[in-house]
């Protein structure tokens, strides 16, 4: 027989100060967006079951009914939004996003199982230029909750498949794609032609800060898709301003677990921080006669609450029920939370009581008072 107060492994209660932290993050990230221009939209938590992932939960339906599943990302509801409801609004369209997810397996960098995404996406613009912004508008963002020592890593799935494209055996693809994800280049060798060989080093030689692997990105420039590419990276560079202990990284190596990102892809990371912080990229949507581009990146806000350099301390103030409303004001104004106690008898040592409703802080005499 289960416990009745036992919980699944890969989520949790959240009962600490993180709960309230998470919720502040999570607006002022919102509010960012919003003074940018994404619309906040809000999918539901359940959809109907359209695709093979196995990282969903399935709801148990009657016989002859449609499966319905949990959602264990939001990013394909905004494209199934804007490929039906939103599909006659004038593009670009852009959204931003926040909720809760569920996934049946967690990872070994994200053991959780249930956690909240915060995201934004600029759908139907081709040019470069909405790659730009949604990359400067997520790390800004993070920035504003206290992130440092940023690492995006910028990566392309083009040039990969330029080069699985020229494979004469193609059963070698899968092989060869772990290979790649070990970062074994003379194994890879050995299973490719004499004429893609300097091709696939050369991807390898891009692995690194832009300073150190700029110089080899004019030999991925192999026909006009690589050469566009290229020149869209460059530009991203260039017009990307970060601060002196942030960092930008490129890996052409990457492969893409989720298989939708058609182009440039990126991932933040922070440092001495377990998993990412966020991640997005280009993708196309389609959906019947409609085919369009978009781009934008999602967050996840349990990293973040552990990659923050702000300290988060609890202004929970403990006050007597009967103070004047003014002073409460005043209070509140100055970022104390009030948390009011109903007697005076009784309560003769405030601050002990402070403590026992987990007060950092308690009002004695009109004066403020730590515990």
């Amino acid at each position: 027989m289960i416990n009745e107060f036992l919980i699944p492994q890969g989520f949790k209660d959240e009962v600490t100060f993180d709960a309230y932290v998470e919720h502040e993050y999570k607006s002022k990230i919102i509010d960012y967006f919003r003074l940018n221009g994404f619309d906040l939209v809000k999918t539901p938590l359940i959809e109907f079951k359209n695709n093979e992932n196995t990282n969903n939960f399935l709801i148990e339906v009657k016989k002859n009914e449609n499966q319905l599943r949990i959602r264990n990302d939001i990013t394909p509801q905004i494209i199934r939004l804007v490929s039906s409801r939103l599909k006659n609004q004038k593009r670009p369209l852009k959204l931003c996003y926040y909720g809760e997810v569920v996934r049946k397996h967690g990872t070994m960098l994200r053991p959780e199982r249930q956690f909240l995404q915060v995201g934004a996406e600029t759908i139907g613009e081709k040019n470069v230029d909405a790659d730009i912004e949604i990359i400067d508008i997520a790390y800004k963002s993070l920035s504003l909750v206290g992130v440092q020592n940023i690492t995006i890593e910028l990566s392309s799935r083009i040039f990969l498949e330029k080069l699985f494209s020229k494979l004469i055996n193609k059963s070698n693809k899968y092989k060869l794609e772990e290979l790649i994800r070990k970062k074994e280049l003379d194994n890879c060798l050995k299973l490719i032609e004499p004429q893609n060989k300097e091709f696939i080093k050369n991807i390898f030689l891009c692995t690194g800060n832009f300073s150190k692997v700029n110089s080899y990105f004019d030999s991925l420039c192999i026909d006009n898709e690589t050469t566009a590419e290229i020149k869209n990276i460059r530009k991203i560079v260039s017009k990307l301003v970060l601060n002196k202990k942030d960092n930008l990284y490129f890996d052409f190596c990457e492969i893409d677990e989720k298989n939708y990102h058609n182009g440039i892809r990126f991932t933040f990371f922070a440092k001495n921080v377990r998993g990412e912080i966020a991640s997005g990229g280009r993708y196309f949507i389609k959906n019947k006669n409609l085919y369009e581009t978009a781009t934008g990146f999602t967050c996840f806000m349990d990293t973040i609450i552990r990659a923050s350099s702000f300290e988060n301390v609890s202004k929970k103030i403990l006050i007597l029920f009967d103070t004047e409303d003014s002073f409460k004001n005043k209070l509140v104004n100055e970022g104390y939370v009030l948390f009011s106690i109903f007697e005076r008898n009784g309560y003769e040592n405030l601050k002990e009581e402070a403590k026992n409703y987990r007060c950092s802080y308690y009002l004695e005499n009109m004066k403020v008072k730590s515990v």
